[in-house]
């Protein structure tokens, strides 16, 4: 679908569909560049991250496994309360194996944060993390690497697989959601 499709209830294109495609080559770029050699395993985060992580994964110019986690992220008042269930585990082991979890979007920071500390409890060689975004006041992440695409403005980012209740996950370009659209 494109932006033109749902243009009402858009209040704007921070990425269009070219912009995304020339990240994700750059991403993949430098992740090759640092895990060469290495077949390091990609962990997309389902759902939002699934067309990512399958794109940065066709992008890659070697080997690479993929691999999928669900999680549920609770909040309250429309803002993150830190609290995570894990809805699907991985299928695969990782111990001594290079990962790499993949996201769309870091808002708070405070998924991915349960996110590196889980992972890492299962003995890889390393984690890093690897975004196509990331929104204001994100905070860093330690000594865990992070590859990150763009800086986006705070609002709900919709499209490239980021849905509102189901809804714009079809959509090429990554938008913010308008406000009104985004109480409805």
């Amino acid at each position: 679908m494109d932006a033109e499709h749902v243009a009402g209830e858009l209040e704007s294109v921070v990425l269009t569909e070219e912009q995304i495609l020339t990240r994700v080559a750059a991403l993949a770029a430098a992740l090759a560049e640092e895990y060469a050699g290495r077949t390091p395993v990609l962990v997309g985060v389902l759902g939002g991250a699934a067309t990512f992580t399958v794109d940065l994964a066709r992008a890659y110019p070697g080997q690479v496994e993929i691999a999928w986690m669900a999680i549920k992220s609770y909040s309250t008042r429309n803002r993150a309360s830190g609290s995570v269930r894990l809805l699907k585990d991985l299928d695969l082991d990782i111990a001594g194996r290079d990962v790499i979890i993949i996201d769309t979007v870091i808002d708070t920071g405070l998924t991915m944060n349960w996110l590196i500390a889980n992972l890492r409890q299962r003995g890889p060689a390393s984690v890093a993390v690897c975004a196509l975004m990331k929104k204001p006041d994100t905070p860093d992440f330690g000594e865990t690497p992070a590859y990150v695409g763009c800086d986006v403005p705070a609002g709900l980012i919709v499209g490239y697989g980021l849905d509102f209740r189901g809804h714009y996950r079809n959509l090429r370009c990554a938008a913010v959601l308008s406000p009104v659209h985004a109480r409805g």
